[in-house]
């Protein structure tokens, strides 16, 4: 072969690997979701990341439940003190919810659907009361459902957490949830005294 021969074909597989190489740049790496997705459909043990995301789905749940009760407390309620946690609830769970959304809850999971039927048997056992005896029923489903979110956080959401902003946003959310069941509590205790 004669050297312009080569010299050509040495100039085609390098413009081969050179277009090659910036095309590989150019091309979009997967989004975290992307990159789960077949885990999900698979079967295999999920990734840290979709642990993550499926725990944080809980959590949007847990949400999601608390803004829907708030908003049947706002409807029914009577007492005043009562009223005014339930917006107190429904303004801080939105927040939160939105704040959670920077990192894909999946909303879908198994473990995020149970909850959200979980809550909804519990609101349509609210919506049964009236009165005083709503009011009752809301702030001790207050009381319960803050009792298990701290659980929650502590023993599934926050050990799930890969990030460590995501740790710091789940401690803080920790403790806005410890100070709506403290205030739900004064609240219930409240409302049985003046029985």
């Amino acid at each position: 072969m004669s050297y312009t021969v080569r010299l050509r074909v040495t100039s085609v597989v390098l413009g081969l690997v050179v277009a090659g190489a910036l095309n590989a740049q150019r091309a979009p790496s997967p989004r975290p979701a992307e990159r789960t997705s077949t885990h999900a459909t698979t079967g295999a043990n999920p990734s840290g990341e979709l642990r993550q995301r499926q725990a944080l789905g809980v959590l949007a749940a847990i949400n999601q439940a608390e803004v829907n009760a708030g908003q049947l407390a706002l409807a029914r309620g009577q007492n005043a003190a009562t009223r005014q946690y339930a917006q107190t609830m429904i303004q801080e769970h939105t927040q939160n919810q939105r704040a959670l959304e920077a990192w894909q809850p999946d909303k879908r999971s198994a473990p995020a659907q149970a909850k959200a039927a979980e809550a909804q048997a519990e609101a349509a056992t609210l919506a049964r009361q009236q009165g005083a005896a709503f009011d009752a029923a809301y702030l001790s489903a207050m009381v319960t459902d803050h009792r298990k979110a701290l659980d929650t956080l502590d023993t599934v959401i926050i050990p799930a957490a890969t990030q460590a902003d995501l740790r710091t946003f789940l401690k803080e959310t920790r403790t806005h949830v410890a100070d709506h069941l403290a205030r739900a509590e004064r609240l219930a205790g409240n409302a049985t005294a003046a029985d």
